[in-house]
């Protein structure tokens, strides 16, 4: 059985009472979500270690969480997109309602331009990862054995963009787990120059500190290394901690508190006859390792989620669920980087096994349909040509009969980045290239729209769209680089040095969630890519006008900049852009952008709404190519 106790502490209007379409005036409800979840119910016995949580007198293990909620103010909305916070983030305002960095630095919600709304959605933003500063978190159980802590071991990546005495060992954000000892001598360091070399240990010339004034001073957020750490290479750092929190409640979560509201026992009472959710990047991964765990249904046997759209996670799942996991960490080779990566059920050439992403869904009531959508970079990272292709890349997969899967072609993790720049903002790191300034937002939005008529009323959506090794699309980045190296112009990558996904080996515990690290790493899964054509760009996937009638090239792969080192390795996250010398007559070139786009919306795969936006951003990087000037934001 399941509980879950809504807790309100905010309730007003939203967006001053500005209307949306049919459903008028929203509001907006935040505050705290009460799970109590039973530790011995079948249904949650994949959560790794919730058997050792603390229980109350009825025996159940109790946690709480943070969530926004924004529904009609008058009478329901008939369905609901529940928002999976990235790092505490909520998604879904950014990524849908077109609300801009600096609205959102005002009011997290934002109504941008109100596109989920106008379009009849109600949203929630649900809390479910433990380990973050701000934004919504959860307050996940700690596993004790026998009233005791529990020790294990922890490992983290650290790719420094310059040459330091002391780093941090935070993956993506704060140090998840401290130390338990900071002079433990069974701590280990490793590095290697890329993901795809051996780990090599480092003597123990180095502790948890790092230099404050004349001194080194200890800590359990800093690793310090005589002689410094060296930009551009990979560190591996394993110790032992202890206190161990139940990572897999936010997964509990995430589908406990989107049955409530479904069933109508939300914080307004309204419920919905549809449920959907969106994540993107990390909480992309979070959704596919929801589906393969099979919680798709509530207590009482009902399907939770009828829609889920996975943005931009790749191949991968996460560290979701199991013993010291850390849903920040990118990168490092876990529980989460295995085996299955598709759909359907398939064999793993490399290993034997069988299995599917959706194994435990499929044939049940509890399949939903699943929209997927990726950038190039997911395929440059090396793992999102694994969601359509054997595991050895000898064969294309059959798509699964519940899901589509598109690529958006030329394009980046992080979205168009505009007004062009080389350099992170947060960071100060810059890539080789100025970044890729193509906007995948109308296509994401298109997508969604699509899986919403799909389980509404049952509009099959466009067919899948991304390179196969049928059509000669889907290649090798070896064979792609070559093509830019002969155009001349371009610093590359070294193809023998990317990474990507290989078989893990973490230990004989892994089964019950307690793994061995660092992963000993055996033969490399497929790691395929999109050809390009003569201009550079990529042939297959769905191609707005910036990629099928370019005057440039844009790319999902950028090297990092050598300032920063490793120049023949992938910067993190960012394609590039390159406009050419010669660019034909403006008026010509916006009647073909025009008439792609129009194509684009004919096949359903961008609305109608959003035709001349991306006719405006063409046009845009048209005038900027052709003068260097930056004559409006995308």
């Amino acid at each position: 059985m399941a509980n879950v106790k809504w807790e309100v502490r905010r309730r007003e209007p939203y967006a001053g009472g500005a209307p949306f379409g049919d459903l008028g005036p929203f509001e907006i409800l935040e505050g705290r979500v009460h799970y109590a979840v039973d530790p011995d119910d079948p249904r949650n016995a994949a959560i790794v270690d919730l058997a050792l949580a603390p229980r109350s007198a009825d025996g159940m293990v109790r946690f709480a969480g943070d969530f926004t909620f924004i529904a009609p103010r008058q009478g329901s909305a008939a369905k609901l997109l529940v928002d999976v916070p990235n790092r505490g983030r909520r998604l879904a305002f950014s990524q849908f309602n077109r609300a801009q960095p600096g609205q959102l630095l005002e009011d997290p919600c934002a109504p941008g331009d109100g596109f989920l709304f106008r379009h009849g959605f109600a949203l929630a933003s649900i809390g479910w990862q433990w380990d973050i500063a701000e934004g919504l978190s959860l307050d996940a159980p700690e596993a004790r054995r026998e009233g005791r802590a529990i020790d294990g071991d922890v490992v983290c990546r650290v790719q420094p963009g310059s040459d330091r005495p002391f780093v941090s060992f935070g993956q993506l954000g704060e140090v998840t787990y401290p130390p338990a000892d900071l002079d433990d001598p069974h701590a280990r360091l490793f590095v290697r120059d890329h993901d795809n070399a051996a780990h090599a240990e480092i003597d123990r010339q180095w502790r948890f500190g790092r230099i404050r004034g004349d001194g080194l001073e200890p800590s359990d957020r800093f690793i310090h290394l005589d002689g410094g750490f060296e930009k551009g290479r990979i560190y591996t750092l394993v110790y032992r901690s202890r206190g161990v929190r139940v990572a897999g409640c936010g997964l509990l979560a995430l589908r406990d508190a989107a049955a409530s509201l479904r069933r109508g026992d939300g914080p307004n009472g309204a419920g919905f006859r549809h449920v959907f959710a969106f994540g993107a990047s990390q909480t992309g991964r979070v959704l596919r390792h929801l589906l393969h765990l099979g919680l798709n249904a509530d207590n009482t046997g009902t399907r939770v989620f009828d829609g889920v759209h996975i943005h931009i996670a790749g191949g991968q799942r996460g560290d979701f669920n199991h013993r010291f996991a850390q849903p920040s960490s990118a990168g490092v080779p876990a529980a989460g980087q295995q085996f299955p990566f598709a759909g359907p059920r398939t064999r793993d050439t490399l290993t034997g096994k069988t299995d599917g992403l959706y194994e435990r869904l499929t044939g049940s009531p509890w399949m939903p349909r699943v929209v997927i959508t990726n950038t190039s970079w997911e395929y440059w990272r090396g793992d999102a040509a694994l969601t359509h292709v054997a595991s050895d890349g000898s064969r294309d997969l059959e798509g699964h009969a519940d899901e589509r899967n598109y690529l958006f072609a030329g394009t980046h993790h992080v979205g168009a980045v505009w007004p062009p720049t080389d350099t992170f903002a947060v960071t100060g790191e810059k890539a080789r290239y100025g970044f890729n300034v193509v906007d995948h937002g109308p296509l994401t939005r298109a997508a969604f729209l699509n899986l919403a008529a799909w389980v509404e009323r049952g509009t099959t959506p466009p067919p899948s769209a991304v390179p196969t090794l049928a059509e000669g699309t889907l290649v090798s980045r070896d064979a792609v680089l070559a093509k830019f190296a002969r155009g001349g112009g371009f610093a590359i990558l070294d193809a023998e040095r990317l990474g990507g996904l290989a078989v893990l080996d973490l230990g004989e515990d892994e089964g019950t969630g307690v793994l061995r690290f660092p992963a000993a790493e055996g033969a490399p899964y497929a790691r395929l890519v999109a050809d390009v054509d003569s201009t550079l760009n990529e042939r297959a996937g769905i191609r707005l006008p910036d990629v099928a009638v370019p005057i440039g090239c844009h790319t999902g792969w950028n090297p990092r900049h050598p300032d920063h080192g490793a120049p023949e390795l992938a910067a993190i996250f960012v394609g590039f852009s390159r406009f050419g010398d010669e660019l034909p007559a403006e008026e010509g070139y916006e009647l073909k952008v025009r008439s792609c786009a129009q194509a684009l919306v004919d096949r359903r795969l961008l609305l109608p709404e959003d035709h001349q936006r991306v006719v405006d951003n063409a046009m845009t990087r048209y005038r900027y190519a052709a003068t260097g000037v930056v004559t409006q934001a995308t």
